[in-house]
């Protein structure tokens, strides 16, 4: 899964804005968190950690038993930017789910201000059946990641504070 979107700003302000307290809060009361993101410097990067809340609802009958309540940890770990580009991994902690997802994030300068691109590898593992789930989620996250990068763009026009 690959989903983008452009900004006119600066890939700084942009990461700096990724990496805000007050607005992780905001987006993560938006978008399904279920606890209170942090952000802390590492070394020459910053070290972003959102509890998370999966929409069990969305997840077909058979298969709720399988992601438990729904909680997980994503874990976003950025680059300073250097050279007009900013880049970073993500993970999650999914608890007992066979579930694998993560992915990169990457900022990287254009004339006009900066693209951010999210991709993600989603693996399920269930056999037989994985490939299906595996669809659903990349469908419902390639949703999620597009309408936050939706958000990220009015919060960076004052819309959204």
């Amino acid at each position: 899964m690959r989903v983008e979107h452009v900004y006119g700003v600066a890939p700084r302000e942009l990461l700096d804005v990724l990496t805000d307290e007050t607005f992780l809060a905001a987006r993560s009361a938006r978008f399904g968190g279920s606890g209170v993101p942090t952000a802390r410097k590492a070394g020459p990067g910053v070290v972003v950690t959102v509890p998370r809340q999966l929409p069990v609802a969305a997840v077909p009958g058979p298969f709720r038993s399988m992601v438990g309540d729904g909680q997980l940890v994503q874990i976003d770990t950025w680059t300073e930017v250097s050279d007009g580009r900013a880049t970073g991994t993500w993970t999650t902690d999914v608890g007992g789910a066979p579930l694998d997802l993560h992915g990169t994030h990457e900022i990287v300068a254009t004339d006009d201000g900066c693209r951010y691109v999210v991709t993600a590898e989603v693996k399920v593992r269930i056999r037989f059946i994985g490939a299906q789930v595996e669809g659903l989620i990349r469908q419902q996250l390639a949703d999620l990641v597009s309408r936050e990068q939706g958000f990220s763009a009015a919060w960076l026009a004052g819309v959204e504070r």
